[in-house]
């Protein structure tokens, strides 16, 4: 407990305790809950049949908010985004989204709040994603969650509670019985409830009450609440089973509401009195307790009991009796609609419940794809024509990013599906899913299967074309006859063939084919349905960063970000974080971009995304390397990439830039002769970049003149990054200051590219420039090119810039360093986050240059800071 009370002191924090039924996690949670002092507690469960039920969880602990005037309005408004979740695009009007209302609602709440979810194992897809982006957006927000088997969610502090052992076991019956039990008790008692602690104190008062064992307590006399369940009479049992089963879907404690105890006497088969008394009796034998906020079982493994002894055709029958009762009440908004499909599953007949599901995922095929997913398969199980279903499956994980899920539905229904346009949508589902999870030859065999196949061509000859060469293996006509059949295509199929040509473009080094590729993307996009649009401004945004560019980047992303709050759902294979981080990257946000990338990078490991993984540690340790911060960045780098010709190619860039400065300069020629070899146009320009500053810090400036003219050759057509890379390279090598005006003329808005441009003007031209480059590398924290830039000063005579004043803040922050203070001593004397005082001394070495605690206390201590 009193680790759990230590992790909440900091906050964003998620923290998961998991076991068994039965061992303690929800008094746990209750306990924990009950002393957050200084927190607003939101408190929810997920039930038994919430897996198909988009946001539940959420929906229940967000209840209490209705009780807050500064709320309620939000809350309703999420309210109404999942009930309205079902009309889509379809109705003209923009869709609210369920997952970001939520996150809007929780970051606006004053103060710090604590999410408290209980059994999470139960919870849907989409809420269990939510809760792994909310701490990004929510700093005061901690998320503590329960749950048999660890979740799926980034943790910070995880928690596991085991059975008790044997001494425990004897030391709880004690307490029960007020004396020792015998060896023989002890071991029928661990026999039976495997150190369960809730099934021993059931064990131990069923053998009270059999007469097996004394005590002189009356309560315990009285018996085991299982036993006093299984012995009711016959009102009380069937009153408790309707609860059990109603409770798996919804709340039930508020039973003695007016008109509530009517409809559960209702599907119990009793009248309203009869109704009432087995109520009293529930409570009065502790089978029900209050909670102050109405009643519920003493324990949820009393509710799980009851359920598991209906027998299959009593479970059918009354699941049907409840949705039957729910459709009579009517199915007003998407939460009642699930609820009924829910009930319809388990109790209808197979075409009645086959219906029900397909309804259920329509409701939530806009907003929570990873529900509709979990309808369209429940739907497929039942049904004869499995094609068409699972082929909706694999949509929806791919919207969801669950490659290898997606993967897996859409091979399954491409073994059943007839020739037609929905075989045709599903085999580029399934390339793009392989080809997402860094499985090259999975996708490619895909397309060589599903090509004669298809009703028209088009989209799988561009994935095709892209794979090729991203592989670097003989091309085919695929890319030819790609852009010959997108005009005419059908509509749908455009927007992934011109994705695929734009990337495929980018790869080969041809700007003006890749700009032609994302104008017919974005002209495509704009009469497609909100998703396809959301994925075409992701796409390319991602082609146009990773060219250079930064302001259409940014435009496109803002107006994704605009559709992405109505769908709720983007960043289909990780591309959104990537291009993010790209964008981050070029635009000096060097911090943002590291740890964005480090929230991104768990997740899409675990979404077996690995290509877009791979590619997006690259711009970490892009950054890293520039920072000087190599035993990171070697880190990285120690994890290979999925095997291909331009992610080798990249990674053996990468290794040459980190031996290059590690000093380790023939281990860096061997990187750099292996990126060559890969023959990729996207790795030649960057290695080539690396060769002349290879040869140019080592003051071999006539060495490098081969390579710089071969990459200012290279880069004629190519990206906006190629062209500036060859004008610093020319300028490097050359001593061409007017090659190194030119840089700086493509690098506004570019910091580190700006920084290197000023640097290199400065060494052939105007002394001056070489104070800029140095300030702009110090704030980026580009340490090596900093500390080299300052050694030119030095030898030109040129000061420094004064450095950036610092705030009171700050300078209170560097006294306590200097003082030998930790992070958390810290923010323990300034009652400040941990996360605040980490961003209060990057923002001191970003304006003081200085890279350490170490420098930073040696500073103060000399009167420098």
């Amino acid at each position: 407990m009193r680790e759990l009370e230590s992790a909440l002191r900091e906050t964003p924090r998620t923290i998961v305790i998991t076991g068994a039924a039965g061992l303690g996690k929800t008094h746990l949670l209750g306990e924990l809950t009950s002393q957050a002092a200084g927190f607003r507690v939101l408190r929810g469960r997920a039930r038994e049949l919430d897996e198909g039920l988009a946001y539940a969880p959420l929906v229940d602990a967000l209840e209490s908010l209705g009780r807050e005037p500064k709320a309620q309005q939000r809350l309703w408004e999420l309210y109404d985004a999942i009930d309205r979740a079902a009309l889509g695009h379809q109705t003209g009007r923009p869709v609210a989204a369920p997952g970001a209302l939520a996150a809007q609602l929780i970051a606006g709440l004053p103060g710090r709040t604590l999410l408290a979810i209980d059994d999470v194992h139960h919870a849907d897809a989409d809420t269990l994603r939510l809760l792994k982006t909310l701490p990004r957006t929510c700093p005061g927000l901690a998320i503590v969650v329960t749950a048999r088997r660890p979740p799926s969610l980034d943790v910070d502090t995880a928690v596991r509670l085991d059975p008790l052992s044997r001494a425990e076991v004897k030391n709880l019956i004690t307490s029960l019985l007020d004396r020792t039990p015998s060896d023989s008790m002890l071991d029928r008692v661990l026999a039976e409830s495997q150190g369960n602690p809730w099934f021993v104190q059931e064990t131990v008062l069923a053998l009270v009450q059999g007469g097996a064992v004394r005590s002189p307590d009356p309560g315990a006399r009285r018996g085991a609440i299982l036993s006093r369940i299984f012995q009711r009479d016959r009102a009380g049992r069937d009153l408790a089973r309707v609860l059990a089963t109603l409770g798996r879907t919804r709340d039930t404690t508020a039973i003695d509401t007016p008109g509530t105890l009517e409809e559960v006497a209702e599907l119990a088969g009793l009248d309203k009195r009869a109704a009432e008394r087995a109520l009293v009796a529930l409570v009065r034998d502790e089978v029900l307790v209050d909670t102050g906020d109405g009643y519920a079982f003493a324990h949820p493994l009393v509710a799980e009991a009851l359920h598991a002894d209906l027998n299959a055709g009593e479970r059918r029958r009354l699941h049907a009796r409840i949705a039957a009762m729910l459709q009579r009440q009517g199915l007003s908004g998407a939460r009642r609609v699930l609820e009924w499909a829910t009930h319809m599953a388990e109790g209808g007949a197979p075409e009645e419940a086959r219906a029900a599901m397909l309804r259920a995922a329509e409701v939530t095929r806009w907003t929570a794809p990873l529900s509709a997913a979990h309808w369209f398969g429940r739907a497929a199980e039942i049904s004869e024509d499995k094609g068409e279903l699972l082929a909706l499956q694999a949509l929806s994980y791919w919207k969801g990013s669950r490659p290898a899920l997606a993967l897996n539905s859409a091979q399954r229904a491409l073994a059943l599906l007839p020739p037609g346009r929905r075989h045709t949508r599903t085999s580029y589902v399934a390339v793009g899913a392989a080809h997402a999870m860094g499985w090259y030859d999975v996708a490619l065999a895909i397309l060589a299967k599903q090509l004669p196949r298809v009703d028209d061509p088009t989209a799988l000859l561009a994935q095709r074309a892209l794979l090729l060469g991203e592989l670097r293996r003989p091309p085919d006509d695929a890319a030819r006859l790609a852009w010959a059949g997108l005009p005419s295509c059908p509509p749908e199929d455009r927007v992934i063939t011109a994705g695929a040509l734009a990337m495929l473009a980018l790869v080969e080094g041809d700007w003006p084919q890749t700009e032609r590729a994302v104008s017919f993307l974005l002209t495509f996009a704009a009469a497609m349905p909100p998703g396809a649009r959301l994925a075409a401004l992701e796409s390319a945004a991602h082609v146009l960063a990773t060219g250079g560019e930064l302001a259409r980047p940014l435009k496109l992303l803002e107006e994704a970000e605009h559709i992405h709050r109505g769908l709720g759902w983007h960043d289909i294979a990780g591309q959104n974080a990537r291009t993010t981080a790209v964008v981050r990257r070029l635009s000096g946000e060097w911090e943002k971009a590291l740890a964005d990338i480090r929230a991104s990078a768990g997740p899409l490991t675990e979404a077996g995304l690995l290509e877009n993984h791979a590619l997006l540690r690259n711009v970490e340790a892009d950054i890293l390397l520039d920072q000087g911060r190599y035993d990171e960045a070697r880190a990285i780098l120690a994890d290979p990439p999925p095997a291909g010709a331009t992610q080798t190619g990249l990674r053996h860039m990468y290794n040459a830039r980190l031996h290059l400065g590690t000093g380790d300069r023939a281990a860096s020629w061997r990187s750099i002769e292996l990126a060559k070899a890969t023959g990729v146009p996207e790795v030649l320009h960057r290695v080539l970049a690396v060769e002349v500053i290879w040869h140019a810090v080592a003051g071999e400036t006539v060495g490098a003149r081969p390579a710089a003219e071969r990459l200012d050759d290279a880069a004629r057509n190519g990206t906006p990054r190629a062209k500036m890379a060859a004008d610093l390279a020319v300028a490097w090598a050359f001593g061409d200051a007017d090659r190194a005006h030119a840089a700086l003329e493509k690098a506004r808005g570019l910091p580190y590219e700006e920084a290197r441009a000023r640097l290199l003007i400065g060494l052939y031209a105007d002394p001056a420039q070489l104070a800029k480059a140095h300030t702009l590398f110090t704030t980026l924290g580009a340490a090596p090119w900093r500390d080299r830039t300052l050694q030119h000063m030095r030898e030109a005579g040129v000061a420094p810039a004064p450095a950036a004043t610092l705030t009171p803040a700050e300078r209170r922050v560097i006294e306590l360093v200097a003082e030998g203070r930790s992070n958390p001593q810290i923010a323990d004397e300034l009652h400040y986050s941990r996360k605040t005082v980490e961003v209060y001394l990057s923002r001191v070495y970003a304006k003081t240059g200085l890279r350490s605690r170490l420098e930073v206390a040696l500073a103060v201590e000399r009167g420098e800071l």
